[in-house]
C-alpha cells in the first residue's frame, strides 16, 4: 500500500468544511443555510468555481487571501448569477443555431441545382477544398446519421433512397455541421453572413 501523498485532500464532513472556510479562508460561513449550500453545490464547485471575484491576493504559501467579510452566501450568489446567465444565453444560442442550420440547408440545396446534387456528392462542395476534406465531412455526416435514433431519420433511411440535406444538417453534431458549412460552396456562408 502506497503512502498517501501530502497533497491529497482528506475527507471532511460538511461541518469540517465550514470550519475550514472560517478558520483558514476567513469566509463567513456558520448557519444551516450555509451548510445547505455546500450540500447542494459541493465545496469544490462553489469555492473553487466562484472564488475569483473575492480573492484580493495570494500569500507567500500560494494560498488565496479573500476580501474581508466575504461570505459563502456572496459566493453562492455569483454561482446563481452564472447559472441564470448561462440559461439566458443558451436559450438564444440554441435559437440562433437552429436558424443558421435551417438557412444552411436551404442555401446548400439552392446552390446545388435546387437539391439535384446531393449533400453526399463531393461536387456539392467548394472546389477549392481537397477531395479528402469533402469525403471526410461526408463520411462523418453519414456516420452520425447512421447512429441516430430519431424516428424521422430511421423513416427516411428505411423508406427513401436518400437523406435530404435538411435532415442531415439538423441531425449532425455541431462540429460536423461547421465542417459542412466550411466546405460548402462560397454562396452558402455568404448567405449566412447576410
Amino acid at each position: 500500500m502506497s503512502e498517501q501523498n501530502s497533497q491529497d485532500k482528506k475527507f471532511l464532513t460538511y461541518n469540517q468544511q465550514m470550519k475550514l472556510l472560517r478558520s483558514k479562508k476567513n469566509i463567513v460561513c456558520a448557519k444551516t443555510p450555509n451548510k445547505s449550500i455546500l450540500v447542494r453545490s459541493g465545496y469544490f464547485n462553489i469555492i473553487n468555481g466562484y472564488k475569483n471575484p473575492f480573492v484580493s491576493s495570494v500569500n507567500e504559501n500560494g494560498e488565496h487571501i479573500y476580501i474581508p467579510d466575504t461570505s459563502i452566501d456572496q459566493i453562492y450568489c455569483v454561482k446563481l448569477f452564472d447559472e441564470d446567465l448561462r440559461s439566458f444565453l443558451l436559450k438564444y444560442i440554441t435559437k440562433i443555431e437552429e436558424e443558421v442550420r435551417a438557412l444552411t440547408g436551404y442555401k446548400f440545396d439552392e446552390c446545388n441545382n435546387d437539391g439535384m446534387i446531393s449533400w453526399y456528392d463531393t461536387s456539392a462542395y467548394d472546389e477549392r477544398y481537397t477531395l479528402q476534406n469533402k469525403m471526410g465531412t461526408i463520411s462523418k455526416a453519414y456516420s452520425e446519421l447512421s447512429r441516430s435514433k430519431l424516428d424521422y431519420v430511421k423513416f427516411y433511411m428505411d423508406t427513401h433512397k436518400r437523406i435530404p440535406t435538411w435532415i442531415m444538417i439538423k441531425v449532425v453534431n455541431f462540429s460536423t455541421f461547421i465542417d459542412v458549412l466550411h466546405y460548402s460552396k462560397i454562396q452558402v456562408p455568404h448567405a449566412i453572413c447576410k
